[in-house]
């Protein structure tokens, strides 16, 4: 016997919004270059207000997402609750100094830019490993 899925009324609600407003939601541009002195990504995220981005580190793992107001009504009351928007989620190499990791906005051309500077010690690091026999 097949199981029924039983999907919330806000999340259709929602998916359905997102879907119809404005032609539906645009896809953000993620670009990512190896530069001399690190890493730099851009985001270009057409429709995201600047204030609404958020970029987190957690471990070794770089977010940037936003979040997404989904509308719904309870005992004829109308309440709004918030889900993440993932625009990329991207293992943070090895050789970027995680501390150092910058944000910057730029308005005129309205992108996100992260600069991601690589710790020149870890870089290029190569050591053969000898193999003990016992």
């Amino acid at each position: 016997m097949k199981k029924k899925l039983n999907i919330p009324q806000e999340m259709l609600m929602s998916i359905d919004f997102m879907n119809t407003a404005n032609g539906g939601m645009s896809q953000p541009i993620l670009n990512i270059e190896n530069r001399e002195n690190g890493y730099e990504v851009t985001v270009k995220a057409p429709g995201i207000e600047p204030d609404e981005l958020q970029v987190e580190i957690l471990k070794d793992k770089l977010m940037i997402y936003h979040l997404l107001p989904i509308f719904g009504t309870s005992d004829g009351e109308s309440s709004e609750m918030r889900s993440i928007r993932f625009i990329s989620k991207m293992q943070i190499p090895a050789d970027v100094d995680v501390e150092s990791i910058s944000a910057r906005y730029d308005e005129d051309r309205r992108y996100l830019t992260l600069e991601l500077p690589s710790d020149q010690t870890q870089q290029d690091f190569h050591r053969r490993i000898n193999i003990e026999r016992w």
